[in-house]
Parts: C-alpha cells; structure tokens; sequence
C-alpha cells in the first residue's frame, strides 16, 4: 500500500501592517497582573458577564496577554493555562464567532490552528461560508462575521469577494455598522471598529470609499477628552468608555493613522483611555463606573500596545484531504479505518450533519 506524506509547512510572521510599537504611559504590566487574579482554576477566563471560563472570553483574553507582551504560560494555575484550556475544550466551539478567536488566539500563540486541541477551526469557519457571503451559522450574528473574516486573514486563508460585499452592504448611511449588520439598527463604534480592521485585513485600502466614511463617522462622534462612547446619541449617554475607546484606536491604527494625531483640544484617545486605569491595574468601564472591569482591561491591552486586529498571521495551507477508496490510482484507507467509520455509522444512523448558511 502506498502512503502519501503530506508536510504542512506552516510561516508564523507578526503583521507590521496594524501593528505599532507600544503606544500608551499606561502600566501594562500592572494589567496584566490584574489578569491573572482573574484567571480561573481551569486556566479559563470568564466573560465579565459570567465569572465560568469560556472559549470566546479565554481566547480574548489570551490575545490580550499575548498583544502586551505577557507570557501566556506565566498564567499558570497548577498546570492549567489560558492555552491548555483552549485545547481541551476547541471541540466546544461550534458558532463562527467562537471559532474565529480560537484561530485568532491560536496563532497569536503560534499554534496550528488546523490541529490545535484536535480542531481544525480553519475548515470549521470555511465551512461556514453562504451564498451570500456571510460567514456564520443561523445564530451568528454579523459581528461574528467580521471575526471570521479577522480569523481567516490571520490564517492567511482567501476571504471570498462576497464576504467583503457582505460588510459592505451592511454600513449605514452615516459611516457605521451595527451589531446585527442591519440598518434599522443603530450603528455603534464597537462593531464598526472590528468592520473597518475586517475590511484591512480583507485587503481593503485604507482610503476606500468605506474606510473613510467610518472614520468621518469617528470624527463625529469623538468626545471632548479625546474618547468616545458606545453610540452617538444614546439614551444611555455619551461618556467615553474603555471598551469604545479602544476598539476605535485599534481601528485607526489598522487604518495606518496614529492615534495621537487625533487630539481635541490637547487631549488624545490615548490619554483617554490611561485616564481609566485603576491603581489596581485593571480599567474602568467609564468614569461615573469606576470599578475593576474585566472586559474593559482585555480590550483596553491590544490597543495601548499599539496593535491592531490580526496582530499575527500564519500560512496554513489547504486542510488535509480525507483519503479516498482507489478508483483509478487514488490514496487508498487502510480497510481497519473502514470498518471502524462502518460502526460508528451504524450507531449514529439519523444523524445528518449540514453547513448552515
């Protein structure tokens, strides 16, 4: 029988595209510390909305860790790391959005994320890819679709035309996007933040027509301190919040604009976002909410370190082929595999597995 041996070579590079060195006074170390008191048993982080450890919530975290310079393997809890945890549970990720920063944390690390935690979460999310363009399952929101696409570009994987138009589509008259990619629904600097690095890493130029209306819409809504808040107007208030802030600093830098040129009055997004830095290190949601914030640190870390979305690429080629029973000279399986796949058939009969569009 003959084998076929299929090498992988995988190119691990950091962008220097979105990338600048560190930007911010902020004491990024004292973040990270704060960080690892957040940590939890299983080397998980939680959400900031939930305190249990999660895929999602981790790999933002990781990215965090990893984008400030920390060393991921330093948040150790009795062997259980931000990476460990990732590879024992990337089986649970099943919505793009999930698997989009599981690639994304992945390669940050330097893993393969074509067989990282026994995943190949590269052809997960291709296979997630509709007609339309969207990248996601019915459940997916459009905000995950910006990620998958991040994700992709980070994998060095072609991003088809039609998910690049389906972001486009999506913006609003004003130069914004909105979480549900629709424009009944008010836009926010959060989602249009991640669909302007989407539309970078895509291979949008960072003077299209796009691009520039999100950064007019930016220019609009920037506050007095130099922030900006989540929406504006709101009927929940226009304060700068970290979260905001930062996502739109990570915004310009992907868009090759330093965020100190954009100063009002003297006051920079950067010094606007170090103003919420506790003594503690973590940041604040916003001023009038003062307390330690744990989403608010993870989002603040990439942008005060200067980096935007994907901060790392890595070339990982096509997804192995599955062998095939030979024809006319095909790759043959060994007949043991088979009979193995003919149990396991047996037992799940019923069970019809489709891509979701």
């Amino acid at each position: 029988m003959r084998k076929q041996i299929i090498t992988l070579t995988i190119v691990l590079t950091v962008l220097l595209v979105g990338v600048l060195p560190a930007l911010a006074a902020a004491d990024l170390n004292a973040a990270l510390d704060y960080l690892k008191t957040q940590q939890n048993a299983d080397g998980g982080f939680g959400s900031g909305f939930s305190p249990d450890s999660g895929v999602g919530s981790t790999a933002d975290a990781l990215l965090a860790i990893i984008a400030a310079g920390g060393d991921p393997a330093a948040f150790d809890q009795e062997g259980n790391t931000p990476l460990t945890y990732l590879a024992a549970n990337a089986a649970s990720a099943s919505s793009a959005g999930d698997l989009a920063k599981l690639t994304l944390a992945a390669i940050a690390a330097g893993e393969n994320p074509r067989q990282f935690g026994g995943v190949d979460s590269v052809a997960k999310l291709e296979n997630f890819i509709g007609d339309d363009g969207k990248i996601g399952g019915e459940m997916d929101t459009f905000f995950n679709h910006l990620l998958a696409v991040l994700a992709l570009s980070s994998a060095k994987r072609p991003i088809p035309a039609a998910a690049v138009e389906y972001i486009k589509a999506a913006q609003q008259d004003n130069g914004s996007w909105a979480w549900d990619g629709t424009t009944a629904t008010a836009g926010d600097t959060n989602t249009t933040a991640f669909a302007v690095q989407a539309l970078i890493a895509a291979g949008e130029a960072a003077d299209s027509d796009a691009v520039t209306k999100a950064l007019d819409y930016y220019k609009g809504i920037q506050n007095d301190d130099g922030g900006w808040p989540y929406q504006n107007p709101s009927d929940f208030g226009t304060e700068t919040d970290a979260n905001s802030t930062a996502v739109t600093i990570q915004a310009l830098i992907a868009a090759g604009i330093d965020p100190a040129d954009w100063a009002v009055d003297g006051k920079t997004p950067l010094s606007a976002l170090e103003a919420l830095q506790n003594a503690s290190g973590a940041f604040a949601w916003k001023a009038s909410a003062a307390d330690d914030n744990l989403l608010a640190t993870v989002q603040a870390l990439p942008a005060l370190a200067g980096k935007a979305f994907p901060f790392a690429t890595m070339d990982v080629g096509e997804a192995a082929a599955p062998a095939t029973m030979p024809q006319t000279g095909g790759e043959v399986m060994d007949p043991a595999v088979w009979v193995l796949l003919s149990g396991l058939a047996l037992a799940g009969g019923g069970l019809v597995l489709r891509r979701k569009k």
